[in-house]
């Protein structure tokens, strides 16, 4: 139940950030993000997200992306799926000074000698900070074919990103 509670807390939180922040709207054409997030229906609930993006068009909001999600299974013994996907994120909407993607990803998912399919998407915020610094609180969704019985998987994640 507690967890349950912290999950849930953990995503409103991700929500609420962007609505609340006085950053403005300028996002940089290229950056790289690294950052954690936590998978609340997971036994090991915590991961680690690491994000490369190129602006495709400044006027429209489009970035090419990479991303790489490092997703415990076990700590006895530690295992990890390791998603590795590119993609496409579009900017859909701007609440107060902070633009709102729409990231949609697709790739491979690796677990030891287990190969498969894996794709993701929802919601991301780029929230200026200072200089070239900005927060990335996202909340997303997940499918990958290794990992069969974890069915879709929701993802709360806060990223720290430098970007020019």
């Amino acid at each position: 139940m507690k967890r349950k509670l912290a999950g849930a807390i953990a995503i409103v939180l991700c929500l609420a950030m962007p609505v609340t922040a006085t950053g403005q709207t300028t996002t940089p054409q290229n950056f790289v993000a690294g950052g954690i997030s936590y998978n609340p229906g997971d036994a090991t609930p915590i991961a680690g997200t690491g994000l490369y993006a190129r602006a495709v068009t400044d006027s429209a909001g489009t970035y090419a992306f990479t991303i790489i999600d490092a997703i415990p299974t076990s700590y006895s013994p530690f295992t990890v799926v390791t998603n590795i996907g590119a993609g496409i994120a579009q900017k859909v909407v701007t609440i107060g000074k902070v633009p709102i993607f729409m990231p949609t990803a697709a790739g491979i998912s690796i677990n030891g000698d287990n190969t498969g399919w894996y794709w993701s998407s929802g919601a991301l915020a780029s929230i200026h900070l200072k200089g070239s610094w900005y927060l990335m609180p996202n909340l997303r969704f997940a499918k990958s074919s290794v990992n069969d019985s974890s069915g879709y998987q929701v993802i709360a994640g806060l990223l720290v990103a430098f970007g020019k």
